[in-house]
């Protein structure tokens, strides 16, 4: 076996491995972005809840009474959990943004790779094509 066709092999093998992971890859991509979508929604529904909650819910009595100062604390704690909800979702919406950012990177570098690499198997099986009709044996 000669050093041409043992490097046509190798380049061949991993031409067929680096498509599988290509599609993975993408695959992946895929998920990423519609993790991201919905951590985006997530984000966008507690923010607005945070929002909202603090505006509407607003004590309507103003006298004050030791129910005041509960309902008070009461809302200043569950404005609290909104914020902590709300910053959380968007932390989660960040990270899930980055996370999609790096799949489609990564895939677009395989892809590449990939795009090569079948460049340079075409021009070694097309170069042995030539050479073994060329061989005397071969006629």
């Amino acid at each position: 076996m000669n050093l041409h066709r043992f490097l046509a092999y190798v380049v061949l093998a991993c031409w067929i491995g680096l498509t599988a992971v290509t599609v993975a890859t993408a695959v992946q991509w895929s998920v990423a972005s519609s993790m991201a979508d919905v951590k985006v929604q997530r984000a966008l529904n507690a923010q607005k809840e945070a929002s909202g909650g603090a505006a509407n819910a607003a004590p309507d009595d103003v006298g004050g009474g030791q129910d005041s100062s509960d309902a008070t604390d009461q809302l200043q704690r569950d404005n609290q959990r909104a914020l902590a909800r709300a910053q959380a979702a968007s932390e989660a919406m960040a990270d899930e943004l980055n996370f999609e950012v790096a799949e489609r990177k990564q895939f677009w570098w395989e892809l590449g790779v990939w795009g090569c690499l079948t460049l340079l198997a075409s021009a070694l099986l097309a170069e042995r094509r030539d050479a073994e009709e060329r061989s005397p044996a071969h006629k």
